[in-house]
């Protein structure tokens, strides 16, 4: 059975509203409604992500190997939480600079706890969480 559809209003600067317009053209979406489904959504699932029970995503982060014993700190963590992590890929961006994606899944928490692990690795950049289920 499929979900009622809700109408509301939503009031928004002028700027942002262009910006929104020309990002979901862009993108292909034939109206603003499903583009605001699908961001709200993202915004759903990213700001609330299951607190327990089972969780599939991604981790990705960028970080430089040039800093003293981040890869053997990375690839601890990593094996730390080997029944999490189903899939990694590994790319140089610059000589110093490389970016690795987690496919992750598992207990929600346990993936919560791998990120937290390793966005506190000293020479890890940047590192982001997206939960899709």
């Amino acid at each position: 059975m499929a979900d009622r559809v809700t109408r509301f209003g939503v009031s928004l600067p002028g700027k942002l509203v262009e910006r929104f317009d020309r990002l979901i053209e862009d993108l292909g979406y034939s109206n603003r409604s499903k583009a605001i489904a699908d961001a709200v959504r993202e915004f759903i699932t990213q700001k609330r992500p299951r607190s327990n029970g089972k969780a599939t995503g991604t981790i990705s982060y960028l970080y430089d190997h040039h800093v003293s014993d981040v890869n053997k700190k990375l690839v601890e963590l990593q094996h730390k939480h080997e029944t999490s992590i189903k899939s990694t890929m590994h790319s140089h961006i610059t000589h110093a600079e490389c970016v690795e994606v987690l496919i992750v899944e598992g207990e929600a928490v346990k993936i919560r706890e791998l990120y937290g692990g390793l966005s506190a690795i000293r020479g890890v950049e940047n590192c982001k969480l997206s939960i899709l289920k």
